[in-house]
């Protein structure tokens, strides 16, 4: 959702962020709510829906439910879906010097490790399995976990990095494996989509993309997405940097 900069949304708390997500994915009736149903509908109080117009750049609810109108409107005329906000995440993250920083201690990590195991949830799964391919690829052992988190971490000397991709970031499969990969002293890195999750404050090195949920109904029950688009771009990007790091030593 272009509404608002990814610096805006970087900078929110839990509590708003909840709102922006639950905004972003009802962009159609969020207008027609006054505060207190906006704020019950996410979850949240009268307050953090203040708090939340006021790191948005709104001046007041009224000036937030215009801007909401005018972005319901444009993206029913554009009739797609808006990747306006991964977008944003690439070109911040490509003029951002401490990504640059984080992006090459991730790729430190990973190149100095003996395996790369990739672990995910949902849709993260997939991407594990396209991520081993990209490392595999620049001469780097790389396993996607077969059942999600079921991966166990290998006895000895094997150094080993972990990567986590879990946009809630707070799965007790996860937070669990995550725990017993920190016993073995495996390195860790995670793609979160907040950075106040258990699995970004864990890990050593975390990415977090800031992407609005996206509601989708299921059989067994609404489902929240967020865009992949980051997250592709982050093992792209992490596996370049792993290939300069090696040809660099």
């Amino acid at each position: 959702m272009s509404l608002f900069s990814y610096e805006q949304i970087r900078a929110m708390k839990p509590g708003e962020f909840r709102v922006y997500n639950y905004v972003a994915a009802h962009l159609d009736t969020a207008p027609d709510m006054n505060i207190r149903q906006l704020a019950k509908e996410a979850g949240v109080s009268a307050a953090t829906v203040l708090r939340f117009c006021e790191k948005a750049g709104c001046n007041g609810y009224t000036e937030l439910k215009y801007r909401i109108r005018q972005e319901h409107n444009r993206q029913s005329r554009t009739g797609r879906y808006d990747a306006v906000p991964a977008v944003q995440y690439i070109e911040n993250s490509a003029a951002d010097g401490t990504f640059a920083k984080k992006m090459a201690r991730a790729a430190k990590i990973c190149a100095d490790a003996d395996q790369i195991i990739l672990s995910g949830d949902r849709e993260g799964q997939t991407l594990t399995q396209y991520g081993a391919y990209l490392f595999c690829s620049i001469g780097k052992a790389a396993f996607p976990a077969q059942h999600g988190y079921g991966t166990i971490c290998p006895g000895g000397n094997i150094r080993i990095a972990v990567l986590i991709l879990s946009a809630s970031g707070n799965s007790q499969d996860a937070v669990s494996l995550m725990h017993s990969y920190k016993k073995a002293d495996a390195s860790l890195i995670s793609f979160t989509n907040t950075e106040q999750c258990p699995a970004a404050r864990m890990a050593d090195v975390n990415f977090s993309v800031y992407m609005p949920e996206i509601c989708r109904a299921s059989e067994a029950g609404n489902t929240e997405l967020i865009s992949q688009i980051p997250a592709v771009y982050l093992l792209e990007t992490l596996a370049a940097e792993i290939q300069k790091y090696l040809k660099s030593c």
